[in-house]
């Protein structure tokens, strides 16, 4: 199989009027998904869409998520899903670094997309999922144009380009190919043992490689069913769970934190979950255990990747869950990871160093950043920019960031991001930014601050400004007003000396 074409053409023939997709409550043969990717990559083409071309898709998880990113590729154009969590000048960026040539919008997100939009000249269509506004053609108006035939696609091909975020302060566009995305579907096979019967709670974003390359790709894989939906509130989950019968749900600690804490869990038949998995940030021993309380019998999976592995790297299996609690697990078969010192030299099992990866799921590169490409892949081994420690049996226990991310509920944050928006308020001198605990989120971002001589912005104001140009997830949740910031002698902010108080 050499793309995810292949793939979908391949499951709508064995499975055919099994139910592929539920959203809504409104049911989707594989045969029906198809016909929908194949409509909807007909009107790309008869707008003009050639081979390369850039699309981006703006919306939360539907069931026009997964027509449009496979329609985009089949048409021959790079998928592109942007995180529905930014802000205007953030989705600016990433529209024109990758030079969009066509937008795909979702209602709820319209009011962003709209801003965002100003100045960004390589865009010359938008495309309305729900969405009436000036300017806009709904989807549905594509899905009549006439039949024309394909590019052939190869596993080289790049399939989609998702942004993350950038120590520079800008994000990069992170290029996944067909054979990379191909490659985890399999990963996730053996990883989480994924099976035909399975009936898949997606609620994981599908702007994520989670949702975008470990779930969806797999299920469809595998002609087994996915339940699409953006909650996240542990009562709805429950619901959906109990109604759908799902046997397998993927999140992020935090969610899981919330479903572990949530009293309604008595009042729901949940039999039917099989499989937990969490990733994304650092899962609490004590949440695991409360985990392994309430759903004795269900598997429970913690797993660590990046969007340029793909996504899946390592899984820690449930037999694992409670003995090697803080682990994120050993490799998929057919990726090889080593931890190396400042100078490059393998470490010895035990020893804490940079975690690197080598394998098929290595992303192709970074989308017009070639010495960052140069930087981030040396000898065919990704620097992840994770500390970690391989013990003897082969176990991968993360100690740390090199590059100072921060993740808030899952979701990355360099702090350079927040710390360049800050220094464009006037009042605002110099600022730092730095992760802090939470029992929930597991950090959030906290902001030090040096005012201008004669400056009087408070918490408030600094907030207010964040939140203006910030997602809200990076928008600092604590302020705190210094006179200077500790620096050491060759000039460096000394983040660790702000953590200190």
């Amino acid at each position: 199989m050499r793309n995810l074409i292949e793939l979908l053409n391949r499951s709508a023939t064995d499975f055919r009027d099994r139910v592929a997709v539920v959203h809504r409550g409104d049911p989707v043969s594989y045969t029906g998904l198809r016909a929908k990717v194949e409509q909807f990559s007909r009107g790309l083409h008869a707008l003009g869409i050639e081979r390369g071309d850039r699309v981006a898709l703006i919306m939360p998880n539907c069931l026009h998520s997964i027509v449009c990113y496979l329609g985009a590729i089949r048409a021959g154009a790079i998928a592109v899903p942007v995180n529905i969590r930014l802000k205007p000048e953030e989705m600016r960026f990433v529209l024109s670094d990758v030079g969009a040539r066509l937008v795909v919008a979702h209602e709820r997100i319209w009011p962003a997309v709209s801003e965002a939009l100003k100045d960004v000249s390589s865009v010359q269509r938008v495309l309305g999922v729900e969405l009436e506004a000036e300017g806009v053609t709904p989807v549905e108006a594509m899905m009549d144009a006439p039949q024309f035939t394909p590019p052939e696609l190869v596993p080289e091909d790049v399939a989609a380009i998702i942004y993350t975020s950038g120590t520079t302060g800008q994000p990069k566009g992170a290029m996944l190919t067909h054979r990379n995305v191909i490659f985890n579907t399999r990963a996730t096979i053996m990883g989480h043992r994924f099976v035909e019967r399975d009936v898949h709670l997606l609620v994981v974003p599908l702007f994520h490689v989670t949702g975008l390359n470990t779930i969806m790709p797999t299920a469809l894989y595998l002609g087994s069913r996915l339940i699409v939906s953006s909650e996240t509130n542990p009562r709805k989950l429950f619901e959906l769970i109990e109604q759908h019968r799902c046997t397998t749900l993927f999140m992020v600690p935090t969610t899981a934190i919330m479903l572990a804490g949530e009293p309604s869990i008595e009042e729901h038949d949940l039999s039917s979950l099989r499989l937990l998995a969490y990733s994304g940030a650092p899962m609490p021993v004590q949440a695991i255990h409360r985990l392994r309380e309430l759903f004795p019998e269900v598997k429970l999976h913690n797993f660590y990747g990046l969007t340029e592995t793909t996504s899946v790297t390592t899984v820690l299996a449930s037999e694992h869950a409670l003995s090697h609690a803080e682990s994120v697990g050993k490799p998929v078969p057919d990726l090889k990871l080593k931890i190396v010192d400042e100078a490059g030299s393998e470490l010895p099992p035990g020893e804490v160093g940079e975690l690197l990866v080598s394998g098929p799921s290595v992303f192709a590169g970074y989308y017009q950043r070639p010495e960052a490409t140069e930087e981030a892949i040396v000898d065919g081994w990704l620097h992840t920019g994770d500390k970690a420690m391989i013990d003897e049996e082969g176990f991968v226990y993360l100690r740390g960031r090199t590059k100072e991310m921060i993740i808030v509920g899952g979701e990355n944050v360099y702090p350079v991001e927040v710390e360049n928006v800050l220094t464009r308020h006037p009042d605002v001198q110099e600022a730092a930014a730095v992760g802090v605990e939470h029992s929930v989120l597991g950090e959030i971002v906290k902001a030090v601050v040096v005012l201008r001589p004669g400056a009087e912005a408070n918490e408030s104001n600094l907030r207010r400004w964040c939140s203006e140009h910030l997602a809200t997830y990076k928008v600092p949740q604590q302020v705190e007003f210094r006179d200077e910031l500790p620096r050491n002698p060759s000039g460096k902010v000394m983040k660790r000396r702000l953590l200190e108080g």
